[in-house]
């Protein structure tokens, strides 16, 4: 099938433009990792597999729209829309792709000629164990993300079903997805609110649109990449899990606790049950586990706001936190060096010399190893094509990476993709949305949705230290041990690295992976404040790395048995100036035998205590999600074969406008048309100016105050050409008091009436 071969291609060559501009991936793990031994641990395609699938859709999919929307003015009206700029697509990237992996072949072939083969870092350890160990967690992550997207969205009898728990957000995706898929969307607009551009970050959507239109059923079109994005992105943070902790285990923690988050609402809710009569242990649990409602501690938490659902519901989420993962594999290195240098200088002057003023500070090394441009290439190539695929994880990634910057050396490579993110951004939303302003308006506003906090400018120190404890109790309430945990560790690793006199990168992450969370309580990006959430969530994200590094590292503790010398004789390796690979006593603590074994049973008690502590909400979530999904009504049914789909698909032209009912999911939005003024929501989240289009719209319903010309002239003036009729109206109290039936059935050409009663009027 084409859309098949259209991923294949993308994977193809996102894969092989990784291996173009980075020759070495292992040097990349020896810029990231702790302990130099840990990178034999973890094989190479756990980074070059997912990172290329994630870059590879992003780059092809970003390039097809643009040659789609070049050749649609010359496509011929029998030719499917997106088949030219597919064909053409896929013989680009299937050449390029071709091209990179030749290169690199030649290359490595020369290498190895000139004897340089030697140098390369010995590779992934094939251990029966560790393959069966990286296999079987795969297997489960993709297994759960699977069932994550399948669950709520899925084909039954013919029919599309969508959960209950998102189908109300989901709906203007799949509208998006039709519109590319069977309509033709270009220049495109939002289906809800024709006419205006678009001002919502929709290229995932485009992508769906694109495989739904190369042969895949919708259902298959959304969850395939939505299940290659969210796999990619959960095999990446674990892979960075393992580099900065040194412990195996760590990379399929870490996507656990991201798919079963921390939270209090679980304990408070348990405690509430309690308190009922007969209440016990046995009882609590089955009631939580029958629930079929989310459980509100914090504001918005009714919605699923923190929970699994989200991924769900926002499909293209996860890619966006992928490409943020990307981002840190290749800036990482630069980071932790500033420090092992840092800690290489005796006095405070060759410290602050090295800090501000050295070359490696603001410009690449002579002959690094790492080849740092190409990395600056490829976060540039990201950061080109990003800002219309997911925006708010953009920030994030530039959030992150400013904070990186300011302790990294070679900031210029940062400063590069920086300057061409904004550029990129700045650019599309001019040609997507009429300008920057109206899809980002960075404006004060401080504390997120926090009901005593929101909006209000604090003055006074009294103040605000009342108002820094307000976000951090909602903090607590909404995180609970991702908050706390990462607290910790910033002060209990940091004290550990200087004592021992090690990098101490890691506990210092910590600083940049929060500023997103910050900025979610200073700042509002959008009309809707509560789309910050995403900063928050994306900074927990990050700090699940280091937690999933923690609870690794206590359920096997890094000491040894003392010897009978009882020496510290272990050694392990640091990167030295030149890229390489020197050993080092790394003084690994070991304990006396007696005592070895009690310890090690301690540790793993804790941290399966902090595992379930960690994830019991999550797990409580799991079954609110089952559940809402699960029962009578816990699913809205689209049509494919309706007869109001295939009317309009068969017999109006691809970019017509309808009005119609302020519906938000209909069986009419697989038609891939357009309406005037759909679910208002959407479009004004998106920031659109519903306000205004109301108006407009209910005076529409009156037909012009009954004014056939009028109503005429205006509709020819923002495209409508169709009327549909519906008992809908009357449904609605901003529709039922404006829609006048009569007006339209005596001065418009009725052209189909459906079984259902809803009539079709063109204009």
């Amino acid at each position: 099938m084409l859309a098949i071969l259209y991923l294949l291609i993308a994977v193809f060559f996102g894969t092989q433009l990784i291996r173009f501009l980075i020759p070495d991936i292992r040097r990349l793990y020896v810029g990231i990792a702790a302990d130099q031994k840990v990178i034999g641990k973890v094989p190479t395609m756990l980074f070059l597999i997912p990172a290329g699938t994630l870059i590879g859709l992003l780059v092809t999919t970003w390039t097809t729209y643009f040659l789609a929307y070049v050749m649609h003015p010359f496509i011929p009206a029998d030719t499917a829309n997106l088949l030219p700029a597919n064909i053409v697509g896929m013989c680009l990237f299937t050449y390029l792709a071709c091209l990179f992996w030749q290169r690199c072949f030649l290359r490595n072939y020369r290498d190895s000629k000139n004897g340089l083969s030697v140098k390369k870092l010995p590779g992934f350890n094939r251990s029966a164990g560790s393959i069966l160990f990286y296999v079987t967690s795969l297997l489960l992550i993709v297994s759960a993300v699977a069932f994550v997207y399948f669950y709520t969205c899925y084909m039954k009898d013919g029919n599309i079903r969508l959960g209950v728990s998102i189908f109300s957000d989901f709906s203007p995706h799949v509208a998006i997805t039709s519109g590319f898929g069977v309509g033709s969307n270009f220049p495109t607009q939002y289906p809800h609110f024709a006419g205006d551009n678009i001002q919502y970050h929709f290229m995932f959507y485009f992508l769906t649109g694109n495989l739904e239109a190369m042969g895949l059923p919708l259902v298959w079109a959304i969850n395939l990449p939505s299940i290659l994005c969210m796999g990619s992105a959960l095999t990446l943070l674990g892979t960075l899990a393992v580099l900065l902790s040194s412990r195996r285990s760590a990379f399929f923690f870490a996507p656990v606790l991201v798919l079963f988050r921390s939270a209090w609402n679980v304990f408070y809710q348990a405690s509430e049950l309690m308190k009922k009569p007969g209440a016990n242990l046995g009882s609590v649990i089955k009631e939580i586990s029958k629930q079929a409602v989310w459980w509100e501690y914090t504001f918005h938490d009714d919605w699923g706001l923190w929970a699994v659902n989200v991924y769900a519901n926002q499909r293209h989420l996860a890619m966006g936190v992928g490409l943020v993962l990307v981002f840190l594999f290749l800036f990482l290195p630069h980071f932790r060096r500033m420090f092992l240098h840092l800690g290489r200088e005796k006095s405070v002057g060759g410290k602050v010399k090295r800090f501000f003023i050295s070359r490696e500070g603001w410009i690449h090394r002579i002959d690094d190893p790492l080849r740092p441009w190409g990395s600056v290439i490829l976060g540039s190539i990201i950061a080109l094509a990003m800002p219309f695929f997911h925006g708010s994880c953009l920030i994030c990634a530039l959030l992150v990476l400013f904070g990186m910057a300011i302790f990294s050396e070679f900031r210029l490579g940062y400063a590069v993709v920086a300057a061409v993110s904004v550029l990129s951004a700045t650019l599309q939303a001019r040609f997507f949305a009429g300008g920057a302003s109206n899809v980002a308006s960075f404006k004060y506003y401080f504390g997120f949705v926090v009901p005593e906090l929101a909006g209000k400018s604090k003055a006074n120190a009294s103040q605000v230290l009342h108002s820094t404890s307000k976000v951090l109790s909602y903090l607590w309430k909404m995180g609970f041990l991702t908050l706390l945990l990462p607290a910790v560790l910033f002060v209990g690793l940091l004290i550990y690295e200087l004592i021992r006199k090690k990098n101490p990168y890691r506990p210092i992450l910590l600083i940049p992976f929060s500023i997103p969370l910050i900025f979610a309580f200073y700042c509002q990006v959008s009309l809707e404040v509560l789309a910050n959430h995403k900063f928050i969530q994306v900074s927990y994200i990050l700090f699940d790395i280091m937690i999933a590094g923690l609870l690794a590292n206590l359920l096997a503790l890094p000491i040894k048995v003392a010897s009978k010398a009882g020496g510290r004789s272990h050694t392990a390796s640091e990167e030295t100036e030149d890229g390489k690979a020197k050993k080092q006593k790394s003084g690994t603590p070991s304990l006396p035998k007696k005592t070895f074994i009690p310890v090690q049973i301690v540790s793993a008690i804790v941290a399966v205590a902090l595992l379930f502590g960690l994830t019991a909400t999550g797990i409580s979530e799991w079954f609110i999600y089952y559940n809402l999904n699960t029962y009578k009504g816990g699913y809205i049914e689209l049509h494919p074969d309706s007869q109001i789909a295939e009317w309009v698909t068969k017999n109006t032209n691809e970019d017509d406008i309808f009005l119609t009912p302020m519906w938000s999911v209909n069986d009419f939005f697989l038609s891939g048309r357009r309406v005037y003024y759909g679910w208002p929501y959407f479009a004004w989240s998106a920031g659109h100016d519903t306000g205004v289009r109301q108006i407009n719209y209910q005076w529409l319903l009156t037909g012009a105050n009954g004014n056939i010309n009028e109503f005429r002239r205006y509709c020819n003036e923002m495209g409508i050409r169709y009327v549909i009729g519906s008992g809908d109206y009357y449904g609605n109290g901003e529709t039922r008091d404006y829609y006048d039936e009569e007006f339209f059935s005596k001065n418009l050409t009725e052209m189909v009436r459906f079984d259902n009663g809803t009539v079709i009027y063109k204009i």
